[in-house]
């Protein structure tokens, strides 16, 4: 795979929209929303795949729009796919207190092996960087190591991990440079009228650099970089790697969440009512009712590769018996 740079995580609200509208703007008319508790002062939110849209909160606070790393994904796939007008909107409004950015995160993905995570961790506990940041902390476990630059409540906090690990992806390299930034330096970075590329490595250098100590300089932010940072920064404006990688649901995900999370209540539901009676009321409880964009997807794909996917989903169950 192709390193990349990704948004990640995308919080606003406004005063201006209705939930309706900001459907219409993420481009999710087709999307049938959960309506559940909602978070941050609201009473309600509306919940699909990871975006939250939280309203009903008190006078003022308006209706806030929440896309975790996952909700990101499915705003790419499902909805418009397109940050820039979210960004445009938000520029348009911020100044007159009608809409506000109040967090974002921006992450890079290094799967050619730019960056030796435990070289990372040996030069951070060995103060061989200079940082905006008075906090720094190097963490190692079993479920992977990570870097961390700055407080997570502070305004930019800068986190460096083993992505592969986290994510239990194994015989991949996948080191995770991630970018949290709130309030005013989100606000700052939506303004800057360049590449998402380019933004992000001009953040990441006014706040964090690997160095080669020198007795001969003491501004130490004057000192070269080392060539492992130095060749991690080196931005090539000719080549965007940004990128939407969407979501990754797929049918043997599908196949995993009814076998694991729900079998337990239908396997309870059929032994109490009987397998015909438990088909029966799935479908009158869907009669009326549109399937989400990511199951219509997966239709959509069985009825043209169904052979090939019962063919996988046979080998995955006999992995997992085996």
């Amino acid at each position: 795979m192709d390193n990349r740079i990704i948004y990640d995580y995308v919080t606003f609200s406004s005063q201006i929209h209705s939930t309706e509208n900001l459907i219409d703007i993420l481009g999710l008319g087709g999307v049938a929303f959960d309506v559940t508790n909602g978070y941050y002062g609201y009473r309600s939110r509306l919940f699909f795949c990871g975006i939250s849209i939280h309203y009903d909160g008190a006078p003022g606070m308006g209706v806030c729009v929440e896309m975790s790393g996952k909700g990101c994904r499915t705003f790419e796939e499902f909805g418009s796919g397109n940050y820039d007008v979210i960004f445009a909107l938000v520029r348009q409004h911020q100044p007159d207190g009608e809409m506000k950015i109040t967090r974002l995160d921006v992450a890079y993905d290094d799967f050619c092996g730019k960056l030796d995570l435990a070289r990372l961790s040996r030069d951070t506990v060995e103060n061989h960087f200079v940082s905006r940041f008075r906090d720094w902390q190097v963490i190692q476990g079993n479920k992977g190591g990570s870097v961390n630059h700055g407080s997570k409540s502070s305004n930019v906090y800068i986190r460096i991990y083993d992505k592969a690990m986290e994510q239990k992806v194994d015989q991949i390299h996948w080191v995770r440079v991630e970018i949290q930034m709130r309030k005013e330096c989100a606000w700052g970075f939506i303004q800057l009228q360049d590449v998402i590329d380019k933004k992000f490595f001009g953040v990441l250098n006014e706040y964090l650099r690997y160095i080669v100590e020198s007795d001969s300089d003491s501004n130490r932010w004057r000192l070269p970089m080392v060539d492992y940072w130095a060749d991690f920064v080196d931005y090539d404006d000719q080549v965007s790697i940004f990128a939407k990688p969407a979501s990754d649901f797929n049918v043997a995900k599908l196949y995993e969440y009814i076998t694991t999370q729900t079998s337990g209540a239908c396997q309870t539901y059929i032994d109490l009512f009987g397998s015909e009676n438990f088909l029966s009321a799935i479908s009158d409880a869907r009669k009326g009712k549109r399937l989400n964009p990511k199951y219509q997807q997966l239709k959509s794909e069985f009825a043209a590769h169904g052979d090939a996917i019962l063919k996988c989903l046979g080998e995955h169950d006999a992995t997992k018996r085996n």
